[in-house]
């Protein structure tokens, strides 16, 4: 049951991630600036996450995950994994 809504929520916030970039005159920069910016949460996750409880792994997924969401991925990475 936890899957399901995991993968829920992971496509409800995928489609408002995309309907914001959409609507954006720049479309294209704001995308990469979201990516950027939950790939760089992702590594400041990795490297200083054991003082949160959990450093997770910069894999394919993760970073597919933080790619696509942006910051929101990065942290519902993190919380999953801290109140599991």
């Amino acid at each position: 049951m936890l899957v399901y809504i995991l993968i829920g929520i992971f496509g409800i916030a995928g489609i408002i991630m995309l309907l914001t970039y959409a609507q954006r005159d720049h479309a294209f920069i704001h995308s990469l600036i979201g990516m950027m910016s939950g790939s760089g949460a992702l590594l400041l996750f990795h490297f200083y996450g054991d003082r949160l409880g959990y450093a997770p792994p910069v894999n394919l997924f993760n970073t597919a995950v933080s790619l696509i969401m942006g910051i929101p991925g990065a942290v519902m990475i993190e919380a999953l994994n801290i109140w599991k």
